[in-house]
């Protein structure tokens, strides 16, 4: 009986990384242009165009108008009244049914809260208010 000699085994190959640097830079490349980014999204509000002429600017009566005032102390009030915000929404819905012609004049202190004015606009379209008017005012 003979020896028996244990054949070697080819290599199998080596494993080039070359090209790995190419193929993460790709993967990067393919998950940037793909990936969707979350557009932060603000209020919408449709400007007038600007005014050509002094013939463009429209008189309202004083009696289709409702003021809502936030003040530099953060409170509320409608022509003069102070008023809670959760009652904004059925107060000029009320106002409206009776007056189609009813325009809101929201005027907001430079001082007050941002989140007041939100406030207030929200509580206005809901209340389905299409013409209002937004007036930055230190009454």
């Amino acid at each position: 009986m003979g020896i028996m000699k244990k054949k070697k085994k080819a290599p199998i190959g080596e494993l080039r990384l070359d090209s790995t640097a190419d193929v993460a830079f790709l993967l990067l490349i393919f998950f940037i242009v793909t990936t969707i980014f979350a557009a932060e999204q603000g209020l919408t509000l449709v400007l007038p165009g600007k005014q050509k002429e002094a013939s463009d600017t429209v008189r309202v009566r004083e009696s289709n108008i409702a003021t809502i005032y936030v003040d530099q102390m953060n409170s509320i009030t409608l022509d003069r009244k102070p008023i809670e915000i959760n009652h904004i929404k059925q107060v000029i819905a009320d106002r409206i049914e009776g007056n189609a012609k009813l325009v809101v004049l929201l005027k907001i202190h430079p001082k007050a809260d941002y989140g007041k004015m939100v406030a207030c606009l929200d509580e206005l379209r809901l209340a389905k208010a299409t013409k209002v008017s937004l007036k930055t005012a230190e009454e």
